[in-house]
């Protein structure tokens, strides 16, 4: 790990993101993760507008 400085992301810090993605990757991409999350989440994962969103600890390879 190093610094990415055009982002000013330090090593070892902790970052977001946020995608939208569609289609059959987005099908992927959710399977990949809820199998990850062991197809556990919490209610605080959920918003009231039906949006939901949960963290990976670790870096791994979702969709390919």
């Amino acid at each position: 790990m190093y610094t990415v400085r055009p982002f000013g992301i330090r090593r070892n810090e902790k970052i977001a993101c946020y995608v939208t993605v569609r289609g059959d990757k987005a099908r992927q991409l959710l399977e990949s993760g809820l199998k990850v999350k062991e197809y556990e989440l919490l209610r605080r994962n959920f918003s009231d507008t039906g949006c939901f969103g949960f963290g990976i600890q670790e870096h791994i390879d979702l969709v390919s």
